[in-house]
């Protein structure tokens, strides 16, 4: 069991003085089987007028609020206090293999009205169900090989495929890009791994969240320096849903703090809306360290979307 602090920092620098702000927030992580929010407080400034929680269709919790004062720096930070335990799972090789677990997911729906779990079988905008994200799995054993067997297989697959680089895209990139350089973040790694299993008559959803990570021995740890992170979850028939990192390829753990679940990053994103204005600069900076973890005494920031551990 260990106990994690999340200080995240969103800051929008306008040209101009914005005249007011409208914002919807993703940031509070949540109550699950396998962690605990044990706080979340919400700074902002200039101070929200308004300020309403509502929990949406995925089970997250969004924060809405508006600025009505004109403002040349918008800042919020949030911060957690999360409870989060080793998850349990079964031995890989007891699992059905991919071609049963197949069957099994559209007997669920067709037999037993399991309708919530079609959602995550089919495209969206961000994860288009490509051929070529298809063929990732080509080679991988779908009639003996284990389910979960045959989701590190697919992950390791991955890893030789394709290379971690913060500079190579954007939130705009297309899966059909990410494929031709094989180059990206976590959040391309997350909705390609998505396509490809979702084309396997699979179930899987896009996971936000933050990932401890360690700092090199004998450097303090970067304040700010972090990020928000993503993988996949999917659902293993007999035994639910199970959350895989494709990016650092293993099964989550500890260091795995969840945030939101949806189909895509579309569903989870930490910050959307709008402001009446000119255009701005968006600042990003995250700290996770153990509770326990003496303060560090260096500064930084990033505003990066995945980082390996």
């Amino acid at each position: 069991m260990t106990t994690i602090r999340i200080t995240h920092q969103t800051t929008y620098q306008h040209r101009r003085p914005a005249t007011a702000a409208w914002q919807m927030l993703q940031l509070q992580p949540r109550t699950e089987a396998a962690q605990e929010c044990l706080d979340f407080q919400l700074e902002i400034s200039p101070p929200a007028s308004d300020l309403e929680t509502r929990t949406d269709y995925f089970g997250n919790t969004r924060h809405f609020f508006s600025v009505r004062e004109p403002h040349q720096e918008l800042a919020i930070t949030s911060r957690s206090i999360v409870c989060r335990r080793e998850e349990s799972r079964p031995l890989p090789g007891i699992t059905q293999p991919l071609a049963a677990a197949r069957a099994h997911v559209a007997a669920l729906v067709r037999d037993r009205g399991q309708f919530e779990l079609e959602q995550y079988k089919y495209a969206t905008f961000r994860v288009p169900l490509l051929p070529e994200a298809a063929a990732l799995a080509d080679g991988l054993d779908a009639d003996a090989t284990p389910l979960l067997d045959w989701i590190d297989q697919l992950g390791r697959k991955f890893a030789a495929t394709f290379t971690f680089d913060p500079a190579a895209t954007h939130v705009g990139t297309t899966l059909a890009e990410v494929l031709q350089t094989r180059r990206g973040v976590c959040q391309d790694f997350t909705h390609l791994f998505l396509s490809c299993v979702r084309q396997q008559g699979l179930v899987a959803a896009y996971v936000s969240g933050y990932l401890l990570t360690k700092p090199p021995p004998g450097q303090a740890r970067l304040r700010g320096a972090d990020a928000m992170h993503a993988w996949v979850s999917v659902f293993v028939p007999e035994v639910g849903w199970v959350d895989y990192d494709p990016t650092n390829t293993c099964f989550t753990g500890a260091g795995h703090i969840v945030v939101a679940r949806g189909r895509d990053y579309s569903d989870v994103s930490p910050s959307r809306g709008v402001f009446s204005g000119g255009s701005h600069v968006l600042r990003i900076g995250v700290t996770v360290e153990p509770e326990d973890e003496a303060a560090p005494v260096q500064t930084g920031a990033s505003n990066r979307r995945g980082a390996l551990q």
